[in-house]
């Protein structure tokens, strides 16, 4: 993802998939066709992967029939609407780091705690500093650890950072974050 998602903005399932509507699950379906086209049968990136009871998850990744990774998406900002909150992509309704932390996001096809997962932010206005620290914010917000908060991996064409938390039944989970820029 890290080599590819560079050039997601550029390529013709971008352009083609977002012609008409540009939300977050056309950012979705548009990231799954060009990830799925470059990764040339290693890997399938699929929309809407079932997870613990009716939870599903943006993205699920797949080698063969082994979903060894999931991935939630967020717009950001979070787009202006009476259900959402500003904050979703920490926390509250639709919270995406929240739903791995409660274990409805994070497990392979066989309800296994999976020890890593991903989130994608398709960031529409604002640079990446400016989200660093209004999610680091918001992580505060939550009332969770320090060590709950965003690292910096790099900041260059896309957006990579990483951060560990705890899971309701005590395990960690670590989440990859790649944020792209897509205005």
């Amino acid at each position: 993802m890290e080599v590819e998602l560079p050039n997601f903005t550029s390529s013709d399932e971008f352009v083609e998939i977002l012609a008409v509507k540009k939300n977050e699950n056309q950012h979705s379906t548009a990231f799954c066709v060009y990830m799925t086209n470059k990764c040339a049968s290693r890997f399938c990136f699929q929309r809407e992967n079932a997870q613990r009871s009716s939870s599903t998850v943006d993205i699920g990744v797949y080698k063969g029939a082994n979903l060894f990774f999931t991935i939630e998406a967020k717009v950001l900002p979070t787009p202006k609407d009476s259900k959402r909150e500003e904050y979703e992509y920490v926390f509250g309704k639709g919270g995406g780091i929240e739903r791995f932390r409660k274990e409805d996001h994070g497990v392979n096809n066989r309800n296994n705690l999976l020890p890593e997962g991903g989130m994608i932010a398709y960031v529409k206005t604002q640079d990446f500093n400016h989200w660093f620290s209004a999610i680091n914010q918001w992580v505060s917000d939550a009332s969770w650890s320090e060590e709950e908060k965003l690292q910096i991996v790099f900041f260059d064409k896309i957006a990579r950072l990483k951060s560990n938390h705890l899971r309701k039944g005590g395990s960690k989970v670590a989440l990859h974050h790649f944020w792209v820029y897509v205005s």
